[in-house]
């Protein structure tokens, strides 16, 4: 209680302990909820090919419908181990890779140009408010995923009629800011820190194909970046539907 080198020390070893426990707990909540996770698709797909064979067996059915829908199944649970692989390998190494510098304007431009035709096909309306010239140093396929799921997201759980925003502007304090806002259900103020951690799902998501990893993801790019990912209430009411969500990744400023 001196406050001297030896309660730094302490400090910083009860630090680390302390960082080393959360982490191995991690890693036990991981392997039982994908194990729980898994569960039901490599059931379904057993059972599909199982059906498919007795159905060949008797000269029924149809092999290549079969064949097909057992490779969708099995790509779903390659996309979960995926993503569950790329959240371990950022959240161990504590910082993203390769980290470089480019331009975000870019970037985002070419995301807004990639997610208006699939806004387009669902019916809803697309906007995106872009800050030109703005730099980030950081991985740019990492940062690039991270609002392919924002943006997968939105156009998820938004119904038809609804509207999306991209932006990309600096904030006062010079951080970058992007952020994906919608017209969907959104997510209670109560639920926000809980979805997104790894393979939570919430009620009004459970009709939609996913295994609650999107954002988890992001949340782990953010981290891996120096950055920190911010969940608040979307536009309010939107032709009948809201109040949406508004989702924001936070990266640092450029020196």
């Amino acid at each position: 209680g001196t406050r001297d080198e030896y309660d730094e020390l302490a400090e910083g070893l009860n630090d680390m302990l302390d960082r080393i426990e959360r982490l191995m707990g991690g890693l036990r909540h991981a392997g039982d909820a994908i194990a729980h996770d898994l569960r039901s698709p490599l059931t379904r797909l057993r059972a599909r090919m199982e059906v498919a064979l007795i159905d060949a067996e008797n000269g029924k059915g149809d092999p290549v419908a079969a064949l097909e829908t057992a490779l969708s199944d099995a790509d779903g649970v390659l996309k979960t181990f995926n993503a569950v692989l790329a959240i371990a390998r950022l959240q161990a190494a504590g910082q993203a890779p390769d980290q470089k510098a480019f331009e975000a304007s870019d970037l985002a431009t070419d995301m807004a140009e990639l997610y208006e035709f699939s806004c387009e096909d669902k019916g809803l309306d697309f906007k995106a408010e872009i800050t030109p010239a703005l730099s980030l140093r950081g991985n740019r396929e990492f940062i690039a995923q991270a609002l392919a799921n924002l943006l997968d997201n939105a156009i998820k759980y938004t119904p038809e009629g609804g509207a999306i925003m991209l932006r990309l502007r600096r904030r006062s304090s010079g951080e970058l800011e992007f952020s994906v806002t919608d017209t969907g259900p959104g997510v209670p103020e109560e639920d926000r820190a809980r979805v997104v951690q790894r393979f939570v799902r919430l009620e009004n998501s459970r009709s939609e194909p996913g295994a609650g990893l999107g954002l988890s993801l992001v949340q782990a790019v953010a981290a891996s970046h120096g950055g920190r990912l911010e969940l608040a209430e979307g536009p309010g009411e939107y032709n009948g539907m809201g109040p949406g969500l508004r989702v924001a990744l936070v990266l640092p400023r450029v020196e």
